[in-house]
């Protein structure tokens, strides 16, 4: 037992550079500020400049802000300007997951099925985008949707060939250039592509693990195949789909990359915010305090569904009449 416990050694040390450090460093941050020790310039005798504090002592170095214990970085973050960011990043976050759960429960079944061929193929065929570069396929869909893209120049065409198609799309206050980027459609649609993988992968793999007499038996016992789909294969696949989603809304709710491509900066989310506190503005103490609001949420996202599994568990059984 002491030799299998000294093999998770070097772990429990990766664990505690990288996850625990970190966090306390960002608690740290989150409940400290920096502010500015008052002084007075005063000239000396000899004609040199030198600061008189508060408590009258005098330096001859300049006073450098300090680092004080406050919760002002919290009371910041509930101002209505940040949480109206938090509730959109949610909110985009929710229908992503929602999108990616609608596309890609079929498909994984699909894939799953016992007549489908070659299904190997097909799930390398999904994951193969993902061997891509992230900003790379976040460039590609703006080169598409941009005003002078590819989908754009297709539109065109087709309006120049067929009057009636102009007609139609002018009636219906189209312009000659349809506005596909930066809007909140476009982050979701961005989303919805770099994420959907996530979603069908767990799926699948749970899906593929179900015993397949189950379903024998249950066309044994004169369950229609949508029964049996809502008998069987939905209850024991309620894992995957858990995992599907925890997959999909964490980076969703997280993410400022694509908000700031395809949103162009109309979209702003809770996490281009973060981004901007630990980049542009060089504030880590507010930063720190939205990451903890933010990992809140997620942690309390995550029990939720972690509860919903507990609670399905003992319901899985058969039952076909």
């Amino acid at each position: 037992m002491r030799k299998n416990r000294a093999l998770a050694v070097p772990f429990a040390l990766w664990a505690f550079i990288f996850i625990v450090v970190p966090l306390l460093m960002i608690g740290w941050y989150g409940i400290t500020v920096e502010e500015s020790i008052p002084y007075t310039e005063v000239t000396m005798e000899d004609g040199s400049t030198a600061f008189e504090l508060e408590d009258g002592t005098i330096t001859l170095e300049r006073p450098q802000k300090q680092t004080v214990v406050s919760l002002s970085n919290f009371k910041r973050m509930i101002e209505p300007t940040y949480l109206k960011l938090l509730l959109r990043s949610l909110k985009i976050a929710v229908i992503t997951t929602l999108i990616c759960l609608v596309l890609g429960y079929p498909v994984a079944l699909i894939l799953s099925g016992r007549d489908f061929k070659r299904p190997a193929l097909w799930l390398m065929l999904l994951i193969l985008p993902m061997w891509m570069n992230f900003l790379l396929r976040t460039y590609s869909w703006m080169s598409i949707l941009e005003n002078s893209g590819i989908l754009n120049s297709w539109i065109t065409a087709l309006r120049e060939q067929f009057p009636a198609f102009d007609a139609w799309l002018t009636n219906m206050g189209v312009g000659r250039k349809i506005i596909f980027l930066y809007n909140e459609n476009a982050v979701i649609l961005g989303m919805v592509y770099n994420y959907l993988s996530f979603m069908i992968m767990p799926i699948y793999t749970v899906i593929e693990k179900i015993d397949g007499s189950l379903l024998e038996a249950a066309a044994d016992l004169g369950a229609s195949p949508t029964k049996s789909f809502l008998r069987v294969t939905l209850p024991y696949s309620i894992p995957g789909v858990l995992e599907g989603v925890t997959m999909v809304f964490v980076p969703a709710v997280t993410t400022f990359v694509i908000s700031q491509l395809m949103g162009g900066g109309k979209v702003p989310l809770i996490g281009d915010i973060i981004q901007n506190q630990f980049g542009k503005s060089s504030d880590w103490h507010f930063g720190s305090a939205l990451s903890l609001l933010v990992m809140v949420v997620v942690l309390a996202f995550m029990g939720a569904l972690n509860r919903i599994d507990r609670e399905e568990e003992p319901q899985k059984e058969v039952r076909i009449l």
